[in-house]
């Protein structure tokens, strides 16, 4: 495994392209956790990175799971450090300020799948295969999976990828929502990109706000989320990227965004 997962990155006019150093026989571990979560970290304090796509390598899957030589000893506490790195490490992509894409390049399973699962949209090739199966190690799944999954395709589905081991071809992941499009073969990055840049038409603060309110809507209570929106509101009211978002509408053009970082935080 690379020491950064930034050794093979791209960035064109505010988009981030990172693949992957995986296959089936180079998995996580906790050194490339660790990798993942500097790398992502970096991309996040840069202002000039609105948008981040992740794909994996020319004729490899996208993603495969966690090296099990982790577990081997049965040790909780080795257990506890690895639960410890994936939270980090996928939190770190779920809360990417801008937004993000995973490129299913290939087939995803157990820990690639919710690397994807953490990442804005999820565009697949016409022939990959997706599973998440971590029961068949006698574990269960460390990305966030159990949470993300029924929230996007539902219980029923939820259950039969991880309790029954189904594998899902694309056709099936769009039909229940694992993906959300399928892309002409081999353009899965391309159209990935294209969904990414569409964002950098709305300014980066509220782009930020607005991630952070749909987050909330699916954890939270509805009230809460309506004081929450109303907070978001009063927030940007006044700042750079609001007055010119006005100023550009009045003048019929299009607004030119400056600020990546924003001023408000976490609600």
């Amino acid at each position: 495994m690379s020491d950064s997962f930034l050794t093979d990155l791209t960035l064109i006019d505010g988009l981030a392209r990172m693949r992957l150093p995986q296959s089936t026989d180079t998995l996580w571990s906790d050194a490339s956790l660790e990798a993942f979560y500097r790398d992502v970290q970096a991309l996040d304090r840069r202002q000039d990175v609105r948008g981040l796509v992740i794909e994996g390598q020319p004729g490899q899957p996208f993603s495969h799971g966690v090296d099990l030589a982790l577990f081997h000893d049965g040790s909780k506490a080795a257990g506890a450090g690895v639960n410890r790195e994936f939270g980090l490490a996928f939190n770190a992509l779920r809360r990417f300020p801008g937004v993000s894409a995973a490129a299913l390049t290939g087939d995803a399973a157990d820990a690639g799948l919710e690397c994807a699962l953490c990442c804005d949209f999820r565009i697949a090739e016409p022939t990959v295969r997706l599973s998440i199966v971590p029961a068949r190690y006698g574990l269960v799944p460390v990305g966030g999976g159990s949470q993300l999954l029924p929230r996007l395709v539902g219980e029923v589905w939820a259950k039969r990828l991880l309790l029954c081991g189904e594998t899902v071809d694309a056709e099936t992941a769009l039909a229940i929502g694992l993906v959300d499009a399928i892309s002409e073969p081999g353009q899965a990055s391309e159209l990935a990109s294209d969904w990414v840049r569409r964002s950098f038409r709305q300014g980066p603060q509220a782009v930020r706000a607005t991630k952070q309110l749909i987050e909330h809507a699916r954890m939270r209570p509805l009230e809460t989320g309506f004081a929450a929106e109303r907070d978001w509101m009063v927030e940007l009211q006044g700042t750079a990227e609001q007055i010119e978002g006005i100023q550009a509408a009045d003048a019929g053009r299009a607004p030119r965004w400056t600020d990546h970082e924003g001023e408000g935080g976490d609600r």
